[in-house]
């Protein structure tokens, strides 16, 4: 039977010392992992403060003994399979909003009218700040607010989602979690961490990756290993990192990489490698080795990833004489995780917010709200103006995409020229134009944010309503919930489903294919035809041996995921600690 997937019908689904430096010859550069390149850098003044990072100081200590034994950059691990190995070590999430705040008469609010400050005002204030306040800042975020506290521990997540919403967070996004982490990186868990902080903290949602903040340019940071972290850009933001590899490590990794070295090739179709003129340098995989390893825990501990997994494999990349990579962006289209017009929007999403928004002023206290936003002026939203408040809209946009460097940065220089063109003819129906699925309506949401940031923080943050998803999204975030509750319960879980076992829950396309049997083998052919219908079914039948055919059943058949999530649970013996509890933001 092919393998092209039919179409779908109408059917409704039922501190150690600094390393050696080294200036690596242009010909050769050690490829990182995206997450270990583009990180920024903390205050330098948090450098001797105490970790206490518990469970996550094994990481710390492992790096360590690398170092205490050079010996191990020639070492190989024939004899040590990867989910056997530290390197698999999942550091599980701390969510204060999970915490029971018993203090019936606290309720958090923003305080000095939530004004937002640069963290420098906190960081640099004569006196540490007293247990009746905490300065929340977005995950990666150089400014924040102040937020009243009660000084209980177990009501901070309170403050913590009071100062997050008025900052901007999505209010889906924060119904899966919210936790806090201090400048450094690191999670806090307790009040002693808290105080360790001097009470300046990010909030972080969900499953987000910590992100380090800029500051400002020329900022230096050195973590606790010795690696130096340096502020080159903030927009786009951009660090430098010293002190990572050292000159041995560095002649290792060439040594290693050199007789191995291959035309680079890029992602193409079904995950396939190919060719192409964008990209003409050479490159090299290196084995898996504790070299390796070593590397991919060093890595994770400086972008301070949840797991040295998380890193890709080490690689050398050779830039001869007229040999590049052409620029484009860190993302790849080989395989459409979301839904065709997932991240892109309709005009009438515009008038929708131009209603919650005008609403919205009108509540306001009318004298913290600027001239220009307020009734009768020129950007107090109005959805059915043709001119004066669309072209006053754009005009924001136009100026913070420029000021942000956006346009630049994704290469949509056609887009800057139309709008400014246009706003100088004080073009009509502009947002109209912009809207249509043709030309940018993913830029809407960045429309929305340039307006609410001219606006000033009044705490009017638009939550856009979530498109139709499909599966795969889901799927994935399940996969990640699971691989840390099976790291959190330990000894608790069944061995099947231990790091190593047949269960462990991956994001690789066999687990995908181990699944697609199980269902196929498990239920009755009336039941999955139900499900999707009976084409699909005799499509998934005969292609069950193929990669991909439950990526592509999950893409099309948007309730297939929790078949699939439990199935798993099922084939594991129905453990309760186990069991997924879907995001109501999902399918609503």
């Amino acid at each position: 039977m092919s393998e092209n997937k039919p179409e779908r019908s109408n059917d409704k689904p039922v501190c150690s010392q600094k390393p050696a430096a080294k200036k690596l010859s242009s010909l050769y550069l050690l490829s990182l992992s995206a997450a270990v390149m583009v990180f920024s850098v903390s205050c330098a003044m948090y450098m001797d403060i105490p970790l206490n990072t518990g469970h996550l100081q094994c990481l710390v200590d492992l790096v360590f003994s690398f170092e205490d034994n050079p010996g191990s950059i020639e070492s190989s691990v024939e004899n040590l399979p990867p989910y056997e190995s530290d390197v698999m070590i999942m550091q599980v999430r701390h969510l204060v909003s999970e915490l029971t705040c018993n203090d019936s008469d606290y309720s958090a609010s923003t305080l000095f009218d939530g004004k937002v400050f640069p963290v420098t005002e906190p960081m640099e204030a004569e006196h540490s700040m007293s247990d009746d306040k905490v300065f929340f800042m977005l995950n990666g975020a150089n400014d924040g607010v102040y937020v009243s506290w009660n000084g209980q521990f177990d009501c901070l997540g309170q403050a913590a989602e009071v100062g997050a919403a008025w900052l901007g967070a999505d209010l889906d996004q924060m119904e899966s979690g919210v936790r806090l982490y201090s400048q450094m990186g690191w999670p806090v868990r307790n009040k002693k961490e808290l105080s360790d902080t001097k009470n300046i903290v990010h909030v972080l949602l969900d499953f987000q990756l910590w992100q380090w903040p800029g500051v400002k340019k020329g900022y230096k940071y050195v973590l606790e290993d010795g690696v130096t972290l340096t502020t080159v850009g903030i927009s786009p933001k951009v660090f430098d990192v010293e002190f990572f590899l050292t000159q041995e490590e560095a002649d290792k990794a060439i040594e290693i990489g050199l007789p191995h070295l291959n035309r680079s090739k890029v992602d193409g179709a079904n995950s396939s490698k190919v060719l192409s003129n964008a990209r003409t340098s050479h490159t090299a995989f290196l084995s898996d080795s504790l070299f390796t390893r070593d590397f991919q825990k060093r890595s994770a501990r400086v972008a301070r990833l949840p797991s040295p997994s998380y890193v890709e494999k080490m690689q050398l990349v050779r830039y001869a004489a007229g040999e590049f990579y052409r620029q484009h962006f860190d993302t790849f289209h080989s395989r459409d995780i979301l839904p065709k017009g997932a991240d892109s929007f309709e005009f009438e999403d515009y008038v929708v917010w131009t209603k919650w928004a005008a609403e919205k002023i009108r509540g306001l206290d009318q004298s913290k709200v600027p001239e220009m936003f307020r009734e009768g002026g020129p950007l107090f939203p109005n959805g059915d103006d043709p001119i004066v408040f669309p072209n006053a809209l754009l005009e924001v946009f136009y100026e913070y995409m420029n000021t942000t460097n956006r346009f630049k940065a994704l290469y949509d220089s056609a887009y800057d020229e139309w709008i400014r063109t246009n706003l100088d003819k004080n073009t009509s129906n502009m947002v109209n134009s912009l809207m249509d699925k043709e030309w940018r309506p993913s830029y809407f949401s960045l429309i929305v944010k340039s307006w609410e940031e001219k606006l000033g923080h009044l705490g009017l943050h638009y939550t856009f309503p979530k498109h139709d998803t499909n599966s795969v999204t889901f799927f994935f975030d399940w996969v990640r919930w699971a691989k840390e509750r099976v790291a959190f319960l330990g000894d608790m879980v069944p061995l099947d489903a231990r790091p190593g076992g047949s269960l462990y829950p991956r994001f690789t396309v066999k687990f995908q294919g181990m699944l697609l049997d199980f269902i196929l083998d498990d239920y009755t052919p009336g039941y999955l035809i139900r499900m999707t219908n009976s084409e699909w079914y005799d499509w998934m039948v005969g292609n069950r041996k193929h990669n991909h055919i439950l990526f592509k059943v999950m893409q099309v058949w948007p309730q297939f995921a929790e078949l699939v999530i439990r199935t798993w649970e099922t084939r594991l013996g129905n453990v309760p600690k186990l069991r997924y509890k879907i995001p109501k933001s999902v399918f609503g």
